[in-house]
């Protein structure tokens, strides 16, 4: 018999540091877990970077839990630029294709394998493109809800939370609870994006 994976985890209000995260971050990379809570612990800014490249290997989580960090919108930004669609150069999407034939190839050849040893399958991201022809690469399709609430926000973190939004998935939810926003600035984003945005 075995273990059942593991994939609802509450790390919130554990003092975890910098160097905790290192550790965190590394095994997130390979991580069953559907739901991670960080919220309320001591890392900083340089441990977002450190998830943010971590969840470029980890195609399962789907909701993160950053609250109560004492990090600003700046902080965060490495790592909402791993959220939603960027645009890329046709040669770019070449390569992409590349990479997506030959990942379809080893899971192709892995669902064959019955038993055998089978190939690790790379994470790729996803590709579209628009009626205009332009080419998107999509990143983190999982994740559909990320809280930064009770963090450092004020009116200046609107754009990048109307950037994140706009590039998303409808299904894509952000938590920004927080009590130095204005209610103009709050109310806006709400009126643009309804109940994806959660106070």
């Amino acid at each position: 018999m075995t273990a059942p994976k593991l994939e609802v985890l509450y790390l919130r209000a554990n003092e975890i540091d910098d160097e905790g995260m290192v550790a965190i971050c590394e095994k997130l990379k390979t991580s069953t877990l559907k739901s991670l809570d960080l919220s309320l612990n001591k890392f900083t800014q340089k441990s977002i970077a450190l998830l943010a490249k971590a969840l470029g290997e980890n195609n399962i989580l789907e909701a993160l839990a950053l609250a109560n960090l004492d990090l600003n919108i700046k902080d965060f930004e490495v790592l909402l630029e791993e959220f939603g669609k960027s645009p890329i150069s046709a040669e770019q999407a070449a390569e992409l294709q590349q990479k997506i034939a030959e990942r379809d190839a080893i899971v192709a050849k892995n669902k064959k394998a019955k038993g055998k040893k089978i190939e690790a399958v790379p994470i790729v991201p996803g590709l579209v493109q628009d009626d205009q022809g332009n080419f998107y690469i999509v990143k983190k399709e999982t994740l559909s809800y990320l809280n930064i609430g009770l963090n450092n926000l004020d009116d200046s973190a609107a754009e990048d939370i109307d950037k994140v939004l706009a590039k998303t998935p409808k299904k894509f939810c952000i938590a920004i609870t927080n009590r130095s926003m204005s209610k103009e600035v709050v109310q806006s984003l709400i009126s643009k994006y309804g109940e994806r945005v959660v106070v």
